[in-house]
């Protein structure tokens, strides 16, 4: 097995957890339903004592997280506790005023185009006409709308029907800490920190080891089938990893499906890279963790580091070219695979 082929996003993963100062990165690559290559580096903090990278090891993804939330909105609407994408938000939503929330659809709260802003205490701002320009991810939003229409929250509903059926047990939402956790770096020269909050499924605590993602974006790539079972039904998956963006959007801005980036080539300013092909579908969280996915590789990419210090553009790193470029070695890696493997 070729595994050197993928040393160059090992590589370049190094060269990343260095500038951004990260202690701690991995990658993990499945390929036709095999991990075919894993790469752990560094340790859980940069203090005396710190546990050393490995496949147990559980990193908090952030914003990855709301692919999670995305897909029990899905599994509620196939169950039939939510009617469909095109709901009003507000038949789920009574303590915000509905004149305000107006038009907006369960739809736009997914592609992050609500146009809306909530704020403490039931107020609620609209910012620009829904479906018109893209925004910030309101997975609290859509995880409240989840608990009123099946009472169940988004991590009790994910438990269920996919974590226990496929033996996943290092994906977590964590409220306090162990040993397999890795920790965020929020500077260098501050104290590492671990972000333990609710454990309802929507909050930015969930921790997961580099393998469990890749197998979450392996569950999507195969449709909900795993081993020959479908754990649950096709159309889920079609539907939450499919362009579910309102057309009123202008062509330049991102495609989502439910809350995962769409490759688009008519858009301007996203965050996957431009080399993957159409169909490829991505998620990216603050620490720098990714998951993506290609199905015209039938493979899974995911890169996990722990740092906060640079997302957003801090201490003048560019976290969208950075992604992007990992996304282009990781389509140039593939390719020189599926050579060698003809």
């Amino acid at each position: 097995m070729p595994v050197d082929i993928f040393n160059s996003l090992d590589q370049y993963t190094e060269q990343i957890k260095n500038r951004i100062a990260a202690s701690a990165a991995a990658v993990c690559v499945i390929k036709d339903n095999e991990i075919i290559h894993e790469w752990y580096s560094g340790n859980h903090h940069f203090h005396s004592g710190a546990r050393k990278v490995d496949a147990s090891s559980q990193f908090n993804v952030y914003s990855t997280r709301v692919t999670y939330v995305g897909l029990a909105a899905a599994i509620a609407i196939n169950d039939g506790a939510i009617q469909n994408l095109d709901d009003p938000i507000s038949k789920y939503l009574s303590i915000y005023n509905n004149d305000i929330l107006g038009n907006t659809t369960l739809r736009h709260l997914v592609t992050r185009t609500t146009g809306l802003q909530f704020q403490g205490n039931g107020g609620v701002v609209r910012k620009f006409e829904e479906g018109t320009s893209f925004e910030g991810k309101k997975p609290e939003i859509l995880a409240t709308i989840i608990k009123n229409a099946t009472g169940k929250t988004v991590a009790e509903i994910i438990n269920e029907r996919v974590l226990k059926p496929l033996g996943l047990t290092r994906t977590e939402w964590r409220t306090e800490g162990k040993e397999t956790l890795v920790c965020d770096i929020n500077d260098p020269n501050s104290y590492p920190t671990l972000r333990l909050e609710s454990n309802e499924g929507s909050d930015r605590n969930l921790y997961i080891t580099a393998r469990e993602l890749a197998l979450w974006g392996n569950l999507h790539l195969n449709k909900g089938a795993i081993k020959g079972k479908q754990i649950l039904p096709k159309e889920i998956f079609q539907s939450v990893s499919s362009i579910m963006t309102p057309n009123t959007l202008p062509v330049h801005l991102p495609r989502l499906g439910y809350f995962w980036w769409i490759q688009d080539k008519n858009v301007s300013n996203s965050e996957i890279g431009p080399d993957l092909p159409e169909g490829t579908y991505q998620i990216f969280g603050a620490s720098g963790c990714s998951c993506t996915v290609i199905p015209n590789h039938k493979a899974v990419v995911v890169r996990m580091t722990n740092s906060l210090w640079t997302f957003g553009g801090k201490n003048g790193f560019d976290y969208i070219a950075d992604i992007q470029r990992f996304g282009n070695l990781v389509e140039q890696a593939l390719n020189e695979y599926s050579i060698v493997h003809r």
